[in-house]
């Protein structure tokens, strides 16, 4: 392994040219990759709020409140 970049077979059509094909597999794994980390950010976005939670987010908001009505 050189490191060199691979070389294009110029004796091939593009349409064969294992570098093209290398890139499009890529770029096809990376399209499904993306496909299934949007389905689970759906998935996840469209849960519920957890009762717990709700119930926290109150208790600020409504410190959050008491302090600024303190500040004037």
């Amino acid at each position: 392994m050189s490191g060199a970049p691979e070389q294009r077979d110029w004796n091939l059509p593009k349409d064969q040219n294992p570098n093209r094909e290398k890139a499009r597999a890529i770029r096809a794994r990376q399209r499904a990759i993306g496909r299934e980390l949007r389905r689970m950010y759906d998935d996840i976005a469209q849960e519920p709020i957890p009762d717990d939670f709700v119930d926290l987010l109150k208790k600020i908001d409504a410190s959050a409140g008491d302090a600024s009505k303190r500040a004037l």
